[in-house]
């Protein structure tokens, strides 16, 4: 079997694209003996450069350049040639990023194609806390891409998603029929528990990983972890990510660690592997990969309980409302205790066991009928 995997950038199964997940697509994909097409967006030299001269000319920049109708219409027409030449070899589409092409204009005809998002464009605007609201992107642009994303969803013949938050924003907002939706879950790079098996719950430490300090709360967390030191003295809070530098008894400040630099994700690992409970009471996340990795480890999780980010692990972690400095300070305190750390990162680690990017691609595989596990009506596979 033959599957493409659609991502809209030159090369689209770069760990770089989208935290990995056309990447963990692919390779979930591959570990269920399907063969994957990579199905990417590369203009030619000369058309690259006219359309980036021309995107210039209209004064937008970054992002919303990205985005401008030129770009769009260059990508839909690259996009639409390499499926018109891989077609006849696939089985099923998996298409990402719905806002920067036209997925109706490229769609082979009764090709089964799903659609895989964490949540949609509009229900992220409504959140002043989330990327596209703190990136100060212009109303009127954004107000396009929803537009994009709603037409190329509808263009699919199934609108798979990571947890029900996105579901429900895609159906209310979007008016994609509930019968075409399908929760897959998210899945993730497992990461490593104790070698030997053995992780030392006497004395709290507690893991950061955060690149965005602002979004990802890193303030609230530094307060809370203030609160536990006054019960737990020797308790330590190791953090991950961008921001300035921070020098507090117990606080160990790694910086960033980059996702593609082998020496820094071994750090990362052992921090995984030697920390006790994983604290991210993000201002908003829709469902974040670092939850389960950090559930793969064995670890509990302070989750946000803004964006689909409590669905992710479910009772294995404890939601917070990200502006409630006593309930996260409780959830860590609570955290803190050996015996509910240790039986709640059990839970965890049981949760993310079934959240492996192979079971989200089986998942999705299902879902288009590829399967004899599952048998969509024609309307669902086909335009």
């Amino acid at each position: 079997m033959k599957i493409g995997v659609l991502y809209p950038t030159p090369v689209p199964l770069s760990p770089a694209n989208w935290s990995g997940s056309p990447h963990g697509i692919a390779m979930g994909l591959e570990a269920n003996g399907i063969d994957v097409v990579p199905i990417g967006a590369k203009l030619p030299f000369g058309v690259h450069q006219a359309v980036a001269v021309i995107s210039r000319m209209t004064g937008k920049r970054g992002a919303v350049a990205d985005r401008t109708l030129v770009r769009q219409y260059s990508r839909t027409i690259v996009l639409g040639r390499r499926l018109a030449e891989a077609a006849s070899s696939l089985d099923g589409l998996i298409v990402m990023g719905l806002e920067m092409y036209d997925l109706e204009k490229i769609r082979p005809v009764g090709l089964p194609t799903a659609t895989f998002d964490d949540g949609t464009l509009i229900q992220m605007w409504r959140n002043p806390d989330s990327d596209i609201r703190q990136s100060g992107f212009p109303e009127h642009e954004v107000e396009r891409w929803f537009q994009r994303q709603e037409k190329s969803a509808k263009a699919a013949s199934l609108v798979c998603v990571s947890t029900s938050y996105a579901a429900r924003s895609f159906a209310e907002d979007y008016g994609v029929d509930e019968m075409r939706l399908r929760v897959v879950g998210m899945g993730h790079r497992p990461r490593s528990a104790p070698i030997d098996g053995f992780r030392d719950w006497s004395t709290p430490r507690f893991l950061f990983v955060g690149v965005d300090w602002q979004r990802k709360n890193g303030e609230a967390v530094l307060r809370a972890f203030r609160t536990v030191r006054q019960y737990y003295p020797d308790a330590t809070l190791d953090l991950i990510g961008r921001h300035r530098p921070i020098d507090e008894p117990g606080v160990n400040d790694h910086g960033f660690l980059a996702r593609e630099d082998p020496e820094s994700q071994a750090l990362l690992d052992s921090l995984f592997a030697a920390s006790t409970a994983f604290v991210l009471p993000s201002r908003y996340d829709l469902s974040p990969i670092s939850y389960l990795e950090a559930a793969s480890a064995g670890l509990p999780v302070v989750a946000s309980s803004e964006g689909g980010a409590g669905e992710v692990l479910g009772e294995a972690a404890i939601a917070v409302h990200p502006g409630d400095d006593a309930a996260l300070s409780e959830a860590m305190l609570a955290l803190a205790d050996p015996a509910t750390a240790k039986r709640m990162g059990a839970k965890a680690a049981v949760a993310a066991s079934v959240a492996s990017w192979s079971h989200v691609a089986e998942r999705i595989v299902e879902a288009l009928g590829l399967d004899a596990r599952a048998t969509p009506t024609e309307a669902e596979v086909t335009r």
